[in-house]
């Protein structure tokens, strides 16, 4: 299966183990956060489920194999923006999984917000999903997953 997806990383600092002079060597910007909605739906009377962010970037659908017993990729259409708050290669994993979905989206949006503040890394990540039901007969979950972090500039000119 062959998803189109775009994948952003960004260094997610220790300042501890950079050693680094609060004062002379780095600034540490103003908090920031971004948010993401994935939905899953049951559809067909659960033979296949549909994955979608809620602005409708892109959908993925799976439909069940009764012989496998299991959902199998069906049909993809928009792209999948994922980000990764890391230091090595960021690999897109499950995507079966919505949850996994919607923090990667969040934080593929956080770091297109870092970036734009001029930030180096991230500081203090933290990730809040909730998970609701929407109680109607169509069977939608909602994933909503907020990312938020201090942006870090370091000083180039410091000695």
């Amino acid at each position: 299966m062959i998803v189109p997806q775009a994948v952003n990383t960004i260094n997610s600092v220790n300042l501890g183990e950079l050693r680094l002079n609060h004062e002379t060597d780095y600034t540490v910007l103003n908090t920031i956060s971004a948010e993401a909605t994935v939905i899953l739906s049951s559809q067909k009377g659960g033979k296949q489920v549909a994955i979608e962010e809620e602005n409708g970037e892109f959908k993925l659908l799976y439909k069940y194999d009764s012989k496998k017993k299991e959902y199998i990729y069906a049909g993809f259409d928009g792209i999948a923006r994922f980000g990764f708050l890391e230091n090595g290669n960021a690999r897109v994993s499950d995507l079966k999984d919505p949850a996994y979905m919607a923090k990667n989206i969040a934080t593929y949006r956080l770091i297109n917000a870092a970036k734009i503040s001029g930030a180096d890394g991230i500081i203090e990540p933290i990730t809040s999903t909730n998970v609701e039901g929407d109680g109607k007969r169509n069977k939608k979950i909602i994933f909503r997953t907020t990312v938020s972090g201090k942006p870090i500039k370091l000083n180039v000119d410091a000695k």
